[in-house]
Formats: structure tokens, C-alpha cells, sequence
């Protein structure tokens, strides 16, 4: 008889994924043309994308931050592609004889008693698999807040930054758009050896060097531990510590802040993570907070600093969180 499209008995279904190594901008060419945001699901740096945060018109996808060598990678999930050779792990239990599924069961984790009596055993670390359905970002520390998915909304290569400051106020930061942001300031390496880097925020209209309140504790292997930094009135937060500036010496970590267009009489707080090599080859890291108590007026930048000589290289990747 006849079919209107592919004959049933010899196709299946399966989804294509494009992924883009190599952009700029803020825009990537699709393989496929698509009707709506809902027809392909995007992440960037393994960070999902939500539906509000990129657009879509034809093969011209639009994302709400700049690419800059980012890995973007695309999966048409409303368009489906037929091919003669099932996806791997498309074929189910039922779809095998008795003897080819009770002999796959004997071998395979999720065995026939575990399938009868309603328990799944843990994924095996190392396999793809991921044993729950947290969803983790590059740090790999926190657990994906409810109600929403990190964004990414801006990204910097900085190459040999010399003395001074380098301030922030692109205004997708610091707008009502999202509720939480998180900084990332990645690969640091400062053009001095033993650098500290400092955080100040524009609050207000005006960039803040006074009344800053901070405490950063840190911990070195060469110590069990080691107290850290603290001030309770210094010109800014310090948000990492002794970086080296040898061969293989640099540092990773990021800041928060939360809903920086309100001023309800709240001053701002930052929370800080950091590691790690510090000028002596030790590996280091440290965790604390810090705020200023000239916070009044909306924030609408930042500025960071080395606390002596140049700046150096880094990247900044910046991530917006919407959690209602």
C-alpha cells in the first residue's frame, strides 16, 4: 500500500544538534530554519538558555549577551530528521525479543529486579550521566536556584591590562532584567607577582572609594589554615588574594550581587569565591563577603583593580538569574 511521507517500519526519529566554537557578536547562523524560541534549545557554556533571553527568524538566532569564542551549542528539539539507524539509547526494553532483553538485563545496572521492585541505582561517575537533575554550571559549587537557569549576558578578554582600574557599566549588569547576577572573573594574571584584586561598586551615579566592610578568608597547602584579610572601613573588597604571575601561576573565582536597580535602604552585599596559585607556587583559595555603607542609589557599575602595578590578563563572563 501506499504512505504519505516515510514508511513507518523502516525510519525513526532523531534530533540534530549544532555547536559554534568559533563566534563573536551576538547573533549565530542556524543549520536548519526554525518558526519560534521553543522549536530549538540553546546553552552557552553548558549554561541553559531561557526562551526569553534569545530570539529566533529563520536561520538567524539572536542571543541576549556577546559571543566571544563561546561554546553555544543548539538542539532542534521541533524538528525531527529521519534516519534508517535508531539514535543510541532510543531503543527500549519492549522493544526487544525475550532473550536479547533478559540477557541485556543480566548485564546492565538497571537489571530486571531493580526495574520490578521500582529502584534506579546511581549513575556511574565518569559515564554522561548525571545521577540527579541538578543542573551545574562551570563552577561546579551551587545548585541551580528553583524557578529559573543562569544567562549569560556579557563576556570580556582582557590582555595586558596596565596600572589603574577597570571599570564595568554595560547596563545589561546592572538592569531590572534579572534578580540575581554572578561575575566571573576567570584565568587571572596580574602583570605583577603577589597581586591582590579589588572590587568597588558605582552606586548612585558615582563610583565608591570609602566605607568598604570586607572579610576574606583563605587557605593555602602549605597550611592547615590561614586566617585571610578583613577591613571594616578600606576603599574596596578585596576579592582575591597573592596571585603569582609566574608560569602555570593564575586565578579563577566570581562575585554576586542582587537586584541592583532597587535602593530600599539595604546596603549591597557581594559574596566571593576564589582559587587559585599564589606567588610562592601554593595553591590557595578562599570564600567571604563584603559590602560599602555608601550604598544609596541604584548600582549601575564596578571597577576592579590590582592592588599594586598592572592589571594583567583575564576573562569576565557575566550571568543574570531570574528566580520568579
Amino acid at each position: 500500500m501506499g504512505y504519505i511521507g516515510a514508511q513507518p517500519a523502516t525510519n525513526f526519529e532523531t534530533v540534530r544538534k549544532q555547536v559554534s566554537t568559533t563566534n563573536s557578536g551576538t547573533t549565530i547562523t542556524l543549520d536548519y530554519s526554525v518558526s519560534s524560541v521553543q522549536d530549538i534549545l540553546v546553552t552557552v557554556n553548558a549554561v541553559v538558555q531561557s526562551y526569553d533571553n534569545y530570539s529566533v527568524s529563520g536561520t538567524t538566532l539572536t542571543l541576549g549577551g556577546t559571543l566571544n569564542n563561546d561554546r553555544v551549542e543548539i538542539l532542534y528539539v521541533g524538528r525531527t530528521f529521519q534516519t534508517v539507524t535508531p539514535a543510541v539509547g532510543t531503543v527500549t526494553n519492549d522493544m526487544l525479543s525475550g532473550s536479547i532483553a533478559n540477557s541485556k538485563l543480566a548485564t546492565d545496572p538497571l537489571n530486571a529486579s531493580n526495574l520490578a521492585s521500582g529502584t534506579v541505582p546511581t549513575a556511574r561517575l565518569g559515564s554522561g550521566t548525571a545521577s540527579s537533575s541538578t543542573f551545574l554550571r562551570g563552577d561546579s559549587t551551587f545548585a541551580e536556584p528553583s524557578g529559573g537557569a543562569w544567562n549569560l549576558i556579557y563576556s570580556d578578554n582582557v590582555s595586558g591590562m596596565g596600572s589603574g582600574s577597570n571599570a564595568y557599566t554595560d547596563s545589561n549588569m546592572f538592569s531590572a532584567t534579572y534578580d540575581f547576577y554572578r561575575i566571573y572573573i576567570l584565568n587571572w594574571e596580574p602583570q605583577n607577582d603577589g597581586v591582590d584584586m579589588n572590587l568597588q561598586f558605582k552606586l548612585g551615579g558615582t563610583t565608591r572609594t570609602n566605607n568598604y566592610r570586607f572579610n576574606l578568608r583563605r587557605n593555602e597547602s602549605n597550611s592547615a589554615e590561614i586566617a585571610g584579610a578583613y577591613s571594616n572601613s578600606g576603599g574596596s573588597i578585596r576579592i582575591m588574594e597573592g596571585c603569582g604571575n609566574g608560569t602555570g601561576e593564575n586565578m579563577s573565582g566570581f562575585f554576586e550581587y542582587q537586584n541592583p536597580t532597587g535602593d530600599n535602604g539595604n546596603w549591597y552585599v557581594t559574596n566571593v569565591m576564589y582559587s587559585g596559585i599564589e606567588t610562592n607556587g601554593y595553591t590557595i583559595g578562599g570564600v567571604g563577603q563584603g559590602s560599602c555603607s555608601d550604598s544609596t542609589g541604584a548600582m549601575t557599575g564596578f571597577t576592579i583593580a590590582a592592588h599594586s602595578g598592572g592589571l594583567g590578563n583575564y576573562n569576565l563572563r557575566a550571568y543574570g538569574l531570574k528566580t520568579s
